[in-house]
């Protein structure tokens, strides 16, 4: 009689289980990207990838992005439930240690950020800079974690100016409101009139992560999917506009110790 209600329970549990999968598969998933980009492009870029995904899952996924990175950080680092996340490494990384996701695969290669000025503005070195205006999105984005990594010194920094986005921050430059501007190398090579000064390190390549509300065999689905995008017409029209060849594998280990560029930021 025991055995038979124990049977009886896990039989129970596993049902209620397939409930919820059912659930959460039926009212789709949020994959949330930090705005890095203007709001519009976005959209257009990001919405192709989630548009991908629903049409090979079978469940809708809504695209999710927020109009300054301060708003992303705030809603990212209070938990916010999005069932996906495509986000840069150090992020990802916090994501794994404080809120339990995976990382599901991540784009191919590896991703630095540049520090460019105009080119018809000479500067051989970043300490060159130091007291002039430098733009770049505000912390805790990559790119100013990276220019706060390059002048650790508050006493010897740049004149730091903040944009909503890597293209504002462009910008900013090309109009002379700043002698140079920190941004992610691959939108500062679509300029060519930029002079780069310096490149940082590479980390790799943006990741996508789940909840662990996602279950198990979906997050599989999803990974499964991204990794194949190449071998279809579709998914290659969604890589190109995400500008890559491909997603390729990868492990909550390979973004592991990341996150310590978030060290000091409010918040972290």
């Amino acid at each position: 009689m025991r055995l038979l209600a124990n049977t009886r329970t896990l039989t129970l549990v596993a049902l209620l289980f397939l409930s919820l999968s059912s659930s959460l598969q039926a009212a789709g998933f949020r994959l949330v990207v930090p705005p890095f980009l203007p709001q519009a492009e976005m959209k257009n870029t990001y919405s192709k990838m989630a548009n991908y995904l629903s049409q090979n899952l079978g469940a809708p996924v809504e695209l999710v992005t927020s109009g300054s990175y301060l708003a992303h950080w705030e809603m990212m680092r209070k938990g916010s439930g999005y069932e996906l996340a495509l986000d840069n490494a150090p992020m990802i990384d916090f994501l794994v240690q404080r809120q339990h996701y995976t990382v599901l695969t991540k784009i191919a290669g590896v991703i630095s950020q540049s520090l460019v000025t105009r080119d018809d503005v000479t500067i051989l070195d970043p300490q060159e800079l130091l007291g002039k205006p430098v733009a770049t999105i505000a912390s805790p984005n990559l790119s100013a974690l990276v220019l706060f990594e390059m002048f650790p010194n508050p006493l010897r920094q740049p004149n730091f100016k903040y944009a909503n986005n890597a293209r504002e921050a462009i910008d900013m430059v090309l109009k002379g409101q700043v002698v140079a501007a920190l941004v992610p190398t691959p939108i500062a090579v679509l300029y060519d009139n930029l002079n780069v000064v310096t490149t940082s390190k590479p980390l790799p390549h943006l990741a996508i992560a789940a909840s662990p509300g996602v279950p198990t065999e979906t997050q599989a689905k999803i990974r499964q999917i991204l990794l194949q995008a190449d071998k279809t017409p579709e998914g290659r029209a969604m890589l190109k506009i995400l500008n890559t060849s491909g997603f390729e594998p990868a492990s909550n280990a390979t973004y592991a110790g990341q996150a310590d560029l978030l060290k000091g930021t409010y918040g972290y």
